[in-house]
């Protein structure tokens, strides 16, 4: 009886933790949009800015124009778009990091 317990209870222990880590890579936008300029707000439009890439290989992290200083930033300024953006995000603009 007593494994039975200990078993649910690293089983609870587990699926919590999942949880957490999942709700913890869902970040918020690095900047309010409401914050940037006009210019910036239209640049971002025009080159189809989105926070997460379709592919995880064409993201903001591995574009030459993205600023990365450490590998474990979620944001970092972007040279085109002039503004911080997401590492998950992509943009037309999107040129392989060399």
């Amino acid at each position: 009886m007593a494994s039975c317990g200990r078993r649910k209870f690293i089983t609870v222990g587990l699926r919590a933790s999942v949880w957490v880590l999942a709700g913890s890579s869902v970040r918020a936008a690095c900047v309010d949009p409401d914050e940037l300029s006009s210019s910036v707000q239209s640049m971002r439009e025009s080159l189809e800015y989105t926070e997460m890439a379709a592919e995880a290989n064409e993201s903001c992290r591995h574009c030459s124009f993205f600023k990365l200083g450490n590998p474990e930033q979620a944001c970092a300024p972007c040279e085109v778009l002039a503004s911080a953006v997401s590492a998950a995000g992509h943009c037309m603009s999107w040129t392989k990091r060399s």
